[in-house]
């Protein structure tokens, strides 16, 4: 399956990602900010990028924004309760290339598997 790298700063929120995506036999890595984010995919290459967009250290639009100026080019993610459609239309404008809304639904695996089997996803969900 694949290594997906979740970039967030809310432990209980990590945790019940790497559970969920662990169920359906993807290898999951973490950081808790934008900065640890950054260089821990830079070394790790993963194959998605969950990217919470409100962090201390490193916000995820400078941290996707960082990622794609260093010539990293798989996907990212923008994942974050800030649904409104210009937090969604920043986070596509600073290098993500879909946006996944909190609180986690039900079909939160089926979007992971269209993201990873190159489907796309509506920009603004």
């Amino acid at each position: 399956m694949a290594t997906i790298l979740i970039i967030d700063d809310e432990n209980y929120i990590t945790r019940m990602l790497i559970r969920r995506l662990g169920r359906v036999g993807h290898t999951v890595e973490t950081a808790d900010n934008g900065q640890a984010g950054v260089e821990k995919a830079l070394n790790l290459k993963p194959d998605l990028i969950l990217l919470d967009m409100h962090m201390p250290v490193m916000d995820g639009y400078t941290a996707a924004r960082t990622l794609r100026s260093k010539g990293y080019a798989g996907f990212i993610c923008a994942f974050t309760a800030s649904a409104m459609v210009e937090h969604t239309n920043k986070s596509l404008d600073a290098g993500c290339d879909a946006f996944i809304s909190k609180p986690i639904e039900n079909d939160f695996e089926t979007k992971i598997e269209a993201i990873l089997t190159k489907r796309e996803l509506p920009k603004n969900k």
